[in-house]
């Protein structure tokens, strides 16, 4: 064969020729895509600013109707409207002029309030135009000498305000000196309320600059009334002379080498403007195309050194191949082919026929051990070495599991290593009695052993009983509790076992010391107490009597040990007379960190292993708590009362604070300040504890799956039910089932 030829037909030559028209092929497809997309970039980037624009006016919106509420429940202020009373032409000589100092302080909280953007906050009475705001007082003589009377806001301008239709009005920004010498000027809008025929009025002076930088930032920005007057401009658009004029259905418009967003409010009657220079749009878009440029060469060029070198690593290793067959066989018949390297592997192509054909067969008739493998971790996900599971299959006869629960003492897990040391201890214990055994960690807290043989039962207590001696000296740090499975003959049962294992760890005792189950006991029942005692407990909870709370729950987990109660029923019953407690705390609104705090008392229980524990819990829990369920007995808010009951019957429609707020014939902002303010906790916060305390009670008492659970209570996506879950909790549902269920 010719040399050139055969060269050409190398796999070299074929592998990066594919490379170089693939290159090709994509390079001028990215090109056509951007050059395709370039107007959709265009638009994305007006988009992008018409959503800023549109998200800055909805924030406008809100804190206007914000302090639309701060400016009512200011009118309406007790002190404010005495005063009023007092200044009318009758009883104006009998005008209490120290409730001023009450209505100073009253006007300084609000007008210090950052959330609320205020440089000053100012009642005006008519009579005799008596002022006061948050720095003083003031009457007609010396009104326009302050700063926030300053020119055209002046006496006159707000006397004749009075008479002027409406009660909400934002007036246009000034820049009003902040002290008497004219020294320093930054913009205000007033913002103005009064009732019709009203002696006073309140007037917010807003902070523009500082309420344009929150909302929107540095960028040129303009605010006009719905008749094209100017409200207020920042600083940034200074340079800005004329507007355009937009049509009704318009949102922007290119005009004098700007871009112009407009977002119209019909409610406060305002229209909301932003500007682009054309010139950083049309900056964007260039910086994009020779990034696209710049991407795309430095792309081809990598992409052609990588293909020839991955050619080439190709290459190499065939060559070293071919040149193995051939020292091997070099006579088979040849197949042809379009590569010339492949041209020589075909030589041995019938080789390797021959070669899979009888490994077939051997495999057929040998059992795989990936096979039996897969059989295996049907118990549990065993993690061991590959020579162990093949002798571990080779063992025939009867075999019975033993189950080793590890019950930390403490809430942080236990170490790796002591559970290793551990279970080598429990392997070596076992070999030096005679017992064929193999041993696994199977979970985190859970050491299984397999052990075969006929002797294996009689064996087996003895073994047991060493075991027990050791590790009661270690029981202060890990207390182990040990079930015994009946004699199994089939390997197909294993799984049967592990089950019947896994249910005898719920007879546990409540006893400090290494428990032995042998046997499998019938299902304990349910404890009830009498329902005059559990009401008895319940009342000195709600009375706050802490002694006879901690009497009447000690004398019942008495009766409990006293009656064999396993150590899940002692859990079970201290976990629902806590969480009864905490659920207290959450309808009596007290403060989020107090219930914070008495959940994470919560997880104490999980270390409690006998009645004296449990006492010693209560004897801590419940002092801790008794006070704040006492003290919040008859606190009582009716809008606060309301928003609690529907959240409890309602938590899994679903409900929002939108809802609720229209119920109560509030606005949300309103209510959703309120409830922060008297609870300590927003909305979503009470709604989001009161479904993840359902939650647990359906993951201890029903048999539903984790996605049934969480729509149950009002969660249409699990994965938020879980995430969820874990933030409030710190462990995952599935970790909490486990923990609460019995092995």
């Amino acid at each position: 064969m010719d040399r050139t030829k055969q060269k050409r037909r190398s796999l070299l030559v074929r592998l990066f020729v594919s490379f170089l028209a693939i290159i090709v092929l994509l390079s001028a497809f990215n090109y056509v895509l951007f050059s395709f997309f370039q107007q959709k970039i265009r638009e994305e980037l007006i988009a992008s600013n018409r959503m800023i624009l549109d998200q800055a006016a909805e924030r406008y919106h809100t804190h206007f109707d914000r302090l639309k509420t701060v400016l009512f429940q200011a009118h309406n202020d007790s002190a404010i409207a005495q005063f009023n009373s007092q200044l009318l032409p009758a009883e104006k000589e009998n005008a209490n002029y120290f409730l001023v100092v009450d209505i100073v302080r009253r006007l300084r909280e609000s007008a210090t309030n950052p959330l609320f953007y205020l440089d000053n906050l100012i009642v005006l009475y008519r009579s005799n135009l008596f002022m006061a705001d948050k720095e003083g007082s003031s009457s007609r003589t010396g009104l326009d000498a302050l700063p926030a009377f300053h020119a055209p806001y002046t006496s006159a301008y707000w006397e004749e305000e009075f008479d002027r239709a409406g009660n909400y009005r934002l007036h246009p920004a000034q820049a009003y000196p902040q002290d008497r010498f004219g020294t320093a000027a930054k913009p205000l809008i007033p913002f103005s309320f009064k009732l019709p025929g009203s002696n006073y009025m309140m007037i917010a002076m807003l902070d523009a600059d500082k309420m344009n930088e929150a909302m929107l930032g540095d960028v040129p920005f303009l605010i006009q009334t719905e008749d094209g007057g100017m409200l207020y401009r920042s600083p940034a658009s200074a340079a800005i002379r004329e507007l355009p004029v937009f049509a009704a259905d318009e949102s922007y418009q290119l005009f004098q080498d700007h871009y112009f967003f407009v977002h119209t409010d019909p409610d406060n009657r305002l229209r909301y403007i932003t500007a682009v220079p054309y010139a950083a749009v049309a900056a964007q878009l260039s910086k994009l195309r020779t990034t696209q440029t710049a991407v795309q060469l430095a792309s081809v060029a990598a992409a052609l050194g990588l293909s020839y070198w991955f050619s080439r690593r190709l290459q190499s290793p065939v060559k070293r191949i071919i040149a193995s067959l051939q020292q091997r066989e070099e006579n088979l018949p040849r197949v042809e082919t379009e590569i010339h390297e492949f041209d020589t592997i075909s030589d041995h192509i019938g080789k390797w026929k021959e070669e899979r054909a009888r490994i077939h067969d051997e495999l057929r008739s040998s059992k795989s051990l990936l096979t039996n493998y897969s059989y295996i971790a049907k118990l549990k996900s065993l993690h061991t070495g590959i020579t162990e599971w093949r002798d571990f299959m080779l063992e025939e006869g009867p075999f019975f599991l033993v189950l080793y629960q590890l019950n930390n003492r403490k809430l942080e897990p236990l170490s790796e290593a002591t559970k290793r040391t551990i279970g080598e201890y429990v392997d070596i214990v076992l070999s030096e009695h005679g017992l064929r055994a193999y041993t696994f960690q199977i979970e985190n807290d859970q050491i299984v052993s397999v052990v075969f043989g006929q002797n294996g039962p009689d064996r087996a207590p003895e073994a047991l009983r060493r075991l027990k001696q050791t590790l009661d000296t270690e029981r202060g740090t890990c207390l182990v509790t040990i079930a015994v499975s009946s004699t199994y003959v089939q390997s197909a049962e294993l799984h049967g076992a592990y089950e019947q294992v896994s249910a005898m760890l719920g007879q546990a005792r409540p006893v400090d010391e290494t428990q032995i189950i042998l046997e499998t006991a019938a299902a304990a029942d349910a404890f009830v107490f009498p329902a005059e005692q559990e009401q008895e407990l319940y009342a000195h909870m709600e009375a706050g009597n802490v002694k006879m709370t901690l009497h009447a729950l000690h004398r019942m987990l008495e009766t409990m040990d006293r009656k064999g109660a396993t150590l899940s029923q002692c859990r079970r019953f201290a976990e629902s007379f806590a969480s009864r407690i905490v659920k207290a705390m959450e309808q009596r609104r007290i403060g989020g960190v107090a219930v914070q705090q008495a959940q994470a008392a919560l997880k104490e229980l999980k270390i409690c292993f006998t009645a004296d524990e449990f006492k010693r819990f209560f004897d801590t829990f419940v002092p801790a708590c008794a006070g704040n369920v006492q003290g919040k007995k008859e606190a009582k808010d009716g809008v606060i009362e309301f928003v609690m009951q529907t959240l409890e019957s309602r938590y899994s429609d679903d409900i929002s604070l939108d809802l609720i707020a229209s119920e109560l014939n509030l606005s949300s902002a309103y209510l959703s300040v309120y409830i922060k303010e008297k609870t300590g906790d927003n909305f979503i916060e009470h709604l989001n504890r009161i479904r993840i305390r359902k939650a647990k009670e359906l993951l201890t008492g029903s048999d539903l799956n984790i996605q049934h659970i969480g729509e149950r209570i009002g969660y249409r996506n699990v994965t938020s039910f879980i995430r969820m879950f874990k933030k409030l909790t710190g462990e995952t549902p599935g970790e909490f089932r486990r923990c609460q269920t019995p092995g």
